[in-house]
């Protein structure tokens, strides 16, 4: 069975013509024959109550969307995971690491001293002179009376 083809089949083909509704941008909108076109819906007239409350309702929309941003911005800024602690938190790592690095330091210079009390009798001869006020039996010791500038410096 062959499928009319002519001009005059075509024509006789009744389309219904549809309306299109306005948009309020139809301006910016660039509908291509074919590919896009405008939705079709009947168009109802708009009393001034109903548009009212339309333009309210899009009102309120924006308002709680922005709200919304408001608090979230908030939340990001000042919450328990927000920009505020985490940088509070960084500065505390880096205390933390400096404070390790010292502790380092110090636990190789006590492995030293170790060592060096455990094998160097010379060290361990500076630290009893040093800190006990020990003297080798050869040597001599001398006391001096206490001079002006010593007892000054005790009185302050």
């Amino acid at each position: 069975m062959q499928y009319p083809t002519s001009k005059n089949s075509l024509k006789q083909q009744n389309k219904p013509v549809e309306q299109s509704k306005l948009l309020k941008n139809h301006d910016r909108i660039l509908y291509v024959s074919g590919l896009f076109s405008p939705p079709k819906v009947q168009e109802i007239p708009v009393v001034g109550m109903a548009k009212e409350t339309e333009e309210w309702s899009s009102l309120f929309s924006l308002v709680l969307i922005a709200g919304f941003g408001v608090v979230m911005l908030i939340i990001s800024v000042i919450g328990s995971y927000g920009i505020l602690a985490t940088s509070r938190l960084e500065a505390h790592e880096q205390m933390l690491l400096q404070k390790l690095e010292s502790m380092k330091v110090e636990k190789t210079l006590m492995q030293e001293e170790v060592l060096a009390l455990k094998t160097s009798p010379e060290y361990i001869e500076l630290i009893a002179r040093k800190e006990l006020g020990l003297v080798h039996s050869t040597e001599l010791i001398y006391y001096l009376p206490p001079s002006d500038k010593d007892s000054s410096r005790t009185d302050n």
